[in-house]
C-alpha cells in the first residue's frame, strides 16, 4: 500500500508544478486570434486506435506519422483523422505527439470539426510533459463539449509551460458517436528550446506514453489546476465549516405539523392506515399511503453513505503499480477507514479522509447527524437507491435486492428461464427479506437493475445450443404457436432442422424471425421474471412493495419487456437520466405508478464531468433550476409517486473503477454542499405534492 508521501519529483519538477498550478484549465474562443509565435510542425505522433476514417496517411495509420506528412499537424481544416463508433468501440481515443525535444508552448489548439451530427465528442483532456519529467505528466486543460455546433476548436494557453511531449484524450458520448480530429495546432512560446537528449520515440515508446498518468487531485481529493472561493486549504478549514453548518442546523427537526413522521403531508387528508407504506389512486391521481395513512411523493437522494464504493478512487493501475494522479495519498494508518478491497476493487475514498478530517472522533455520528437535518432542511423523504448511512433509523428508504453473480449470464442479464434461477435468487435475497420483512421505514424493493430484454438479447440467445434454457424456451414458444408445425417453423426461419430438439442445436438468425416473434418472446421472458421475483418477495414479506427493476427507458431494454413487468409490479421504476418529462407517455396506457429512482443535473467543472449533454449546466444554481423545472414536470403527470437524485456525494476527481467522474452530488467530496443548489432544491421540495395535487 502507498504511503500518503508525495511522490519525489526533484527541484525541476517542484517548479513545473509551481508554474502549472497558475494554468487556467482551458479557455475556448470559437473566434480565436492565433497565438504569437512560430506554429511547431515537428516530430511525430501515434494513436491509440488506427483512424478507420479521415484521409491519408493517417486512416489506418497503426505506427509512426511523421508530423510533416500527417494529417493533423498540417493546419489544414479539411483533413482530418477519424474514428467511427459501434457498439463495442473504445470510450476513448488517443494520441501522443513527441516533438524531439523541449519546447516552451505558448497555445495548443485542437480543432474538433465535424462532417456531421453523427460525429462529435463529449470531452477532450491535453496533457503534457517535459524531457526532465519522465513519468510526470501535467494537465493543460479538459473541455466538455457544449452546443450543437459541428465545428469546435478548443483553445489551451500554456504561458510557456515546457513540453516535448502531448498527449490528447478524445471521450465519446455514447459507443456509437464518430470521433474527428481536425488539427492540432501547437504555438511555440517565448523561452528557449532544450537540446535533443534523447533519440525520437519509438512507436512502442509512444504507446508506453498513453498510458502514462497525469496529476490530478490534491490531499484532499480536489483538482489542483484551478482556484475557487471555498477550496479547502487546511485541516482547520473543514473543521470551522462543521462547526458553522452544525450551528446554521441546530434548530432543523422534522416538521410534524405539516408531515406525519414517516414524511406524509397532512394536508392532504386520512387514508386507510395499514402500518406499512402503501399505493392508492386517488382521484385519479397515484399517492403512496404512509404506515401512518398519509400522502406520500418520494423525494430521495441515492447513494447517502460515505461508505459509497463509488465514492472511492482506485490508487494502483490494473498491473498493480501505483497511480500517478495524486499529489498526496490519505496515510494508511490514521485514515484506516478510507481504504477498502473488496468486490468493488481496490480503492481509497478521499471523502472517508475529508469526513475524518472534518469531525474528528466519532465522525460517523456526527456525519449522520448533520446528513440527517441536511436532508431535512433540504426537504428530501427518504434514501431511495444503493447505500444509505448506517445507523439512520427513521427516514424511509428503498431496498434494492441485487440480482446474484452465479446466474446463468446472456450479456447484462441473466437467463431467466434457467430451472435453477428461482433457487439461486431465493437462496440470495431471502435473509434480506426476513430481515426487513417488519421494519415500517422500508417502502419496498426493486430488483436487479438497468436488465431488460432487448432484440439484442434475443439475438444473442438464437446462437446458443440446447444447454441454454432460453434457446429451449424460444423454441417451445415458436413450436406452439405454429401447432407443432415443424415444416412451418423452418420455412419461417429459414432452418431446416429434422426435429424441434434439433432446432434447439441450431443457430438461428434473428433476421429471420418475424418481429411478433421476438416480441411475444420478450414478453414471455419479462413475465417469467418479474413473476419469480413477484413471488419470492411474498414468499417471506407480505407488507412490503415491489417496484420494478429501475429500467432505463431506451436502454438495455424494450416496450414488451417494460409492458409484460405491469401485471407483477406495485410500481414501475425507471433510471432517467435526461431533461425531458415527456418519457412518462412511454408508460401512461398502463395506468402503474411510476418513478425515476436515478436522475441527476451536473456541470463539467473542477476536473469534474457532465454526465450528458442533455443533463448538462454550467452552474450550481443551474443545476438546482433544472431540478425544479424536471421534477416540477414529472410530479405534474397523475401516475408520478416519486424520484431519487443520484446522488448524495460526486465522485472523485480521479475516478472510479470504470474512470467515471461525474458532477452528481448535492454535496463535494470535501463535504460541502452546492449551496446554491440545495437552496432551489428546498423551496421545490417544499411544494411538490401540491404540484402533484393539482397537476402543476
Amino acid at each position: 500500500m502507498r504511503s500518503g508521501k508525495k511522490r519525489n519529483r526533484g527541484w525541476a519538477g517542484k517548479l513545473l508544478l509551481a508554474l502549472v498550478l497558475l494554468v487556467p484549465v482551458v479557455t475556448v474562443h470559437r473566434e480565436y486570434a492565433k497565438a504569437e509565435g512560430e506554429l511547431l510542425k515537428t516530430g511525430n505522433y501515434a494513436y491509440s486506435l488506427a483512424p478507420d476514417a479521415g484521409q491519408l496517411p493517417d486512416k489506418g495509420a497503426a505506427g509512426l506519422v511523421s508530423a510533416e506528412n500527417g494529417v493533423i499537424l498540417d493546419g489544414v481544416m479539411t483533413t482530418y483523422a477519424g474514428w467511427m463508433g459501434s457498439a463495442t468501440s473504445a470510450g476513448t481515443v488517443q494520441v501522443v505527439i513527441d516533438l524531439l525535444k523541449d519546447y516552451p508552448i505558448g497555445a495548443i489548439n485542437v480543432v474538433l470539426n465535424s462532417p456531421n451530427s453523427y460525429w462529435g465528442f463529449k470531452e477532450i483532456t491535453v496533457k503534457y510533459r517535459s524531457e526532465a519529467e519522465p513519468d510526470a505528466y501535467y494537465i493543460a486543460g479538459k473541455h466538455a463539449r457544449t452546443g450543437t455546433a459541428l465545428n469546435n476548436t478548443v483553445n489551451l494557453p500554456m504561458d510557456n509551460k515546457t513540453a516535448r511531449f502531448i498527449v490528447i484524450d478524445m471521450k465519446r458520448s455514447q459507443p456509437y458517436q464518430h470521433i474527428p480530429l481536425t488539427d492540432v495546432q501547437i504555438y511555440k512560446g517565448a523561452g528557449e528550446e532544450g537540446a535533443e537528449t534523447s533519440p525520437a520515440y519509438t512507436l512502442e515508446q509512444m504507446q508506453a506514453e498513453l498510458k502514462k498518468d497525469a496529476l490530478m487531485a490534491d490531499k484532499y481529493g480536489q483538482w489542483i489546476y484551478e482556484t475557487w472561493d471555498g477550496k479547502v486549504t487546511s485541516d482547520g478549514q473543514l473543521r470551522q465549516e462543521y462547526k458553522a453548518e452544525a450551528g446554521a442546523l441546530s434548530n432543523v427537526k422534522p416538521d410534524r405539523k405539516t408531515y406525519d413522521q414517516y414524511g406524509g403531508i397532512r394536508s392532504g387528508g386520512s387514508y386507510k392506515s395499514t402500518g406499512y407504506f402503501r399505493l392508492q389512486q386517488i382521484n385519479g391521481k397515484w399517492w403512496f399511503i404512509t404506515p401512518d395513512g398519509y400522502k406520500f411523493i418520494l423525494k430521495g437522494v441515492d447513494a447517502a453513505s460515505i461508505w459509497e464504493w463509488g465514492y472511492g478512487t482506485p490508487y494502483h493501475k490494473a498491473d498493480g503499480t501505483p497511480r500517478q494522479v495524486f499529489e498526496a495519498l490519505p496515510d494508511p494508518s490514521a485514515f484506516a477507514p478510507a481504504y477498502a478491497n473488496d468486490a468493488n476493487g481496490e480503492r481509497v475514498s478521499f471523502l472517508v479522509t475529508n469526513v475524518m478530517r472534518k469531525y474528528g472522533g466519532d465522525f460517523e455520528a456526527k456525519w449522520e447527524s448533520i446528513t440527517r437535518k441536511r436532508l431535512i432542511d433540504w426537504g428530501f423523504n427518504a434514501f431511495s437507491k444503493w447505500s444509505k448511512p448506517r445507523f439512520i433509523k427513521d427516514f424511509p428508504y428503498i431496498e434494492l435486492l441485487q440480482d446474484p453473480m452465479n446466474l446463468k449470464r446472456i450479456q447484462w442479464t441473466y437467463d431467466v428461464f434457467d430451472p435453477q434461477a428461482p433457487s439461486i435468487i431465493e437462496a440470495a435475497v431471502a435473509p434480506r427479506l426476513m430481515q426487513l420483512k417488519n421494519d415500517r421505514w422500508l417502502i419496498g424493493y426493486t430488483y436487479d437493475n438497468e436488465a431488460g430484454w432487448n432484440a439484442d438479447i434475443v439475438k444473442t440467445v438464437l446462437t446458443y445450443g440446447t444447454d441454454s434454457a432460453a434457446k429451449n424456451a424460444f423454441v417451445d414458444q415458436i413450436a406452439a404457436k405454429y401447432n407443432q408445425d415443424l415444416a412451418a417453423v423452418n420455412a419461417v426461419l429459414g432452418t431446416s432442422a429434422e426435429s424441434f430438439d434439433a432446432l434447439k442445436a441450431t443457430s438461428i438468425n434473428i433476421a429471420a424471425v418475424p418481429a411478433e416473434i421476438v416480441s411475444d418472446y420478450i414478453r414471455l421472458a419479462s413475465r417469467t421474471y418479474f413473476s419469480t421475483i413477484k413471488g419470492i418477495i411474498a414468499k417471506y414479506d407480505r407488507h412490503h412493495l415491489f417496484m420494478g427493476a429501475s429500467i432505463v427507458p431506451t436502454w438495455r431494454t424494450s416496450l414488451e419487456w417494460d409492458s409484460a413487468a405491469m401485471d407483477f409490479v406495485d410500481a414501475f421504476s425507471v433510471d432517467n437520466y435526461t431533461n425531458d418529462p415527456s418519457w412518462i407517455a412511454r408508460y401512461e396506457s398502463f395506468n402503474k405508478p411510476l418513478l425515476n429512482l436515478e436522475f441527476t443535473f451536473s456541470q463539467a467543472a473542477r476536473g469534474l464531468s457532465a454526465i450528458n449533454a442533455s443533463t448538462s449546466v454550467t452552474s450550481a444554481e443551474e443545476r438546482g433550476l433544472a431540478f425544479q423545472a424536471f421534477v416540477e414536470a414529472q410530479a405534474a403527470n397523475p401516475l408520478f409517486v416519486g424520484s431519487g437524485w443520484f446522488s448524495y456525494y460526486d465522485q472523485a476527481v480521479t475516478g472510479r473503477r470504470d474512470n467515471e467522474n461525474f458532477n452528481l452530488g448535492l454535496v463535494n467530496q470535501q463535504d460541502q454542499p452546492y449551496a446554491d443548489m440545495t437552496r432551489v432544491m428546498k423551496t421545490v421540495n417544499k411544494g411538490l405534492e401540491a404540484v402533484h395535487e393539482n397537476g402543476g
